[in-house]
């Protein structure tokens, strides 16, 4: 449950509603705060499945936090581009990683389409109603309160409620099956939040509208 409620699709679902909803110039915060989601994948959400797996008895190496961070292909695309970036005009290949990006959107949602699963939902209604209440209302609500508090506006704090706001990550279901975690509720969990979420990024986009956010 706490890979499921903590971890945002933020790129397969939140791109194509990010550029849906505020236009593709806000993409570019869109993306930090998918490196930021990994990045936390990457290490807390490891911690935790290592430790929910009753029968792993070796405990948590700092070497394969290491190791699954910087070997994550996402990331070392991302490293890569701000390196080469800074010592080759890339400009040449533009037009092809266009063409490339032109294909993301279509097979986000094919894959994510895959993972649509709802047999013995009714068995799980406990853990799935605690899991999207949080994942899809409060979470986004308490991003929301802070920027309220804080008082900053503007589109990186709609970008990030935005993004708090989208369904379970995909890959938590992939951690789920590698540490024999209960997959199958992950699995559930992430297609019905898929469907809701749908509805609620709405709402939330209502709300940041209302409030002037």
């Amino acid at each position: 449950m706490e890979l499921s409620s903590a971890y945002s699709n933020t790129s397969f679902i939140g791109f194509p509603l990010i550029i849906a909803y505020f236009g593709e110039q806000n993409l570019s915060i869109a993306i930090i705060c998918d490196q930021v989601m990994f990045v936390l994948l990457s290490t807390i959400g490891i911690i935790a499945a290592v430790k929910g797996n009753r029968a792993d008895t070796a405990g948590i190496k700092a070497s394969m936090l290491v190791k699954r961070l910087f070997t994550f292909p996402p990331f070392i695309g991302c490293a890569g581009a701000l390196i080469l970036s800074s010592f080759m005009d890339l400009s040449v290949a533009e037009p092809f990683f266009s063409k490339m990006a032109g294909t993301v959107g279509p097979l986000a949602l094919f894959s994510v389409g895959l993972q649509l699963k709802f047999k013995g939902w009714k068995q799980e209604i406990a853990q799935l109603s605690m899991t999207m209440l949080y994942k899809l209302m409060i979470a986004p609500l308490l991003v929301l309160l802070v920027a309220v508090l804080i008082g900053i506006k503007g589109d990186i704090v709609r970008i990030s409620i935005f993004e708090a706001a989208m369904p379970t990550l995909i890959t938590s279901s992939i951690i789920a099956e590698q540490f024999k975690l209960n997959a199958r509720l992950t699995n559930l969990i992430i297609g019905i939040s898929i469907l809701v979420g749908f509805i609620t990024t709405a709402f939330w986009k209502v709300i940041m509208d209302y409030l002037v956010i």
